[in-house]
């Protein structure tokens, strides 16, 4: 399935890491190539408001400028609403202009194939993929379902017979992380009993309640009820088993099914950007990548980093899509 790795080691250069990347932002450009780099304020466009994707932008505005990065004025801009659409909107308007970037997740890839988002990740010119980030699938800590057979077993007799709580809308990283790992190991996914909730910790507590028999969840809202004891986790989507935490955890391979999910968070900017453009947000997200403080921000919301350049987080999204449109179509929410 997705072939990226889980990355979560520091380097014993950090310092001269940052720098050396950043070097390369004010070098001399090939020969042939025109060098470029901001005139004016440049925004970071978040379509969400206090979750992580705007704490990592905002983490991102303070490395820019406290290692001058970048030497114009950044700003965090918060275009909430319509499930990113907004912000998408907003960005993709802005066409060839580099001093607009959009932190992307998931929802681009997956919002303009459910009729969610009229933009998808073609409308705009990928910078560069960051963290990757998992699901875990739960139960509350005294239920008969012990691990991820268990579970598979109860939902291919009977895919309605247990119902999973996931958050926070249909076609969601959760929803689609389980589905995931759960199509690959039979079950007909379109005829689960799905229970949206608006956030991942209401969804736990509902499991925790009873009212609902699994949830799904991101390593980080799940975390202190894993430590609590409160619940078990019968598996994750994790490539390979995790370290801390979640090192008890099985993953779905493990356990017969072979597949695992994650989702991404990275970069985006307007379509039509140039070669040279490109190229300088390149190399300014590579060195935030060697930065300790962007590695403590991926250790402590327990997602991965897994940086890819232009090219290949385009390859990446290519990939993603085509494995999206199968499990979409399986689920009856393509468009």
């Amino acid at each position: 399935m997705f072939r990226n790795r889980c990355n979560v080691c520091r380097s014993a250069s950090i310092t001269a890491g940052v720098w050396a990347a950043a070097a390369l932002i004010v070098a001399p450009a090939a020969s042939g190539q025109s060098v470029w780099k901001p005139e004016r304020a440049v925004e970071i466009v978040s379509g969400t408001s206090g979750g992580g994707a705007d704490r990592a932008a905002r983490l991102i505005q303070n490395l820019m400028q406290d290692k001058r990065l970048v030497t114009t004025p950044v700003v965090v801009v918060n275009k909430i609403g319509a499930g990113n659409s907004i912000a998408y909107n907003y960005v993709g308007q802005k066409a060839g202009d580099g001093h607009f970037l959009l932190a992307s997740t998931l929802s681009l890839s997956v919002g303009y194939l459910i009729g969610r988002s009229r933009l998808g990740y073609r409308d705009f010119t990928p910078i560069c993929s960051l963290f990757d980030e998992y699901v875990a699938i739960i139960v509350r800590a005294d239920s008969p379902i012990k691990n991820g057979k268990d579970l598979v077993e109860r939902l291919k007799k009977d895919p309605s017979s247990l119902s999973l709580g996931l958050s926070s809308a249909l076609g969601s990283a959760t929803h689609l992380g389980a589905a995931m790992v759960l199509k690959a190991a039979g079950v007909d996914v379109k005829k689960m009993k799905i229970v949206v909730f608006d956030s991942a910790s209401k969804g736990i507590i509902a499991a925790l309640g009873g009212h609902v028999d699994v949830a799904g969840s991101s390593l980080s809202s799940a975390v202190s009820h894993v430590e609590a004891g409160t619940v078990r986790v019968i598996g994750i989507t994790a490539p390979q088993r995790l370290t801390g935490v979640y090192a008890q955890a099985p993953t779905w391979k493990e356990q017969g099914a072979d597949a695992w999910f994650s989702s991404y968070r990275g970069i985006a900017a307007p379509k039509d950007l140039t070669d040279a453009q490109t190229a300088y947000w390149e190399n300014v997200f590579a060195a935030i990548d060697q930065d300790e403080r962007w590695h403590e921000e991926g250790e402590k919301n327990l997602v991965y980093r897994q940086f890819r350049k232009s090219r290949e987080t385009r390859k990446y999204l290519d990939d993603l899509e085509g494995q999206m449109k199968s499990l979409l179509g399986e689920l009856g929410m393509l468009k």
